[in-house]
């Protein structure tokens, strides 16, 4: 039942950032997030790990002015590279708040984005619980041409909600914070 609420949550949130009015822009691009460093607590055994955190998305954004909201739905990996094999893939969806800081096309932007993880999985039955993560970032956005352009950001991951991990062993919470830079490629339309 949960994941049919946050299906239409998700649907939701969709309408709302695509509703416009006759100065509002609309667009859609695709997202890639460049691998980085973050750092994973695992807090019952008070170890520390360095976690690269990638993936791709795809954004919907309604931009009014100088005001971008809009809604992302992204497939990540975070990945433990000192260990073999331990990767865990999931689902993401988040809403996003811009602030250009000039109206014009070209502009710097500042954002924050809440995050609703629904859950991670390593591919052999262990499995994480939902989470929630709150990214601040800031970055750039480049017309290539009327309709097309780049975005570059970069910002940093807060754990609002941790990831259970119920596993044969004792139960660890991953508390996932860090560094993160994506890419995306879109059009206005």
């Amino acid at each position: 039942m949960k994941i049919n609420q946050l299906i239409l949550l998700a649907v939701l949130l969709v309408a709302v950032s695509c509703q416009s009015t006759a100065s509002s822009q609309r667009s859609v691009s695709v997202v890639g997030l460049v691998p980085m460093s973050g750092t994973s607590t695992e807090t019952v055994s008070a170890v520390d790990a360095d976690v690269e955190r990638s993936g791709a998305g795809i954004r919907l954004e309604n931009r009014d002015g100088a005001i971008g909201m809009g809604v992302e739905l992204r497939q990540a990996t975070y990945e433990d590279p000192s260990v073999i094999g331990d990767d865990l893939d999931g689902t993401e969806i988040a809403g996003f708040f811009r602030r250009y800081l000039q109206d014009s096309n070209n502009s710097a932007f500042i954002e924050a984005s809440p995050i609703l993880g629904l859950g991670l999985d390593d591919g052999t039955g262990n499995e994480t619980s939902a989470y929630a993560l709150l990214r601040l970032s800031a970055g750039y956005r480049w017309m290539l041409a009327e309709n097309i352009f780049v975005d570059v950001d970069a910002g940093y991951y807060m754990t609002l909600i941790t990831m259970d991990t119920d596993t044969p062993a004792p139960a660890t919470e991953d508390d996932v914070s860090g560094v993160g830079v994506s890419l995306a490629i879109g059009f206005n339309f």
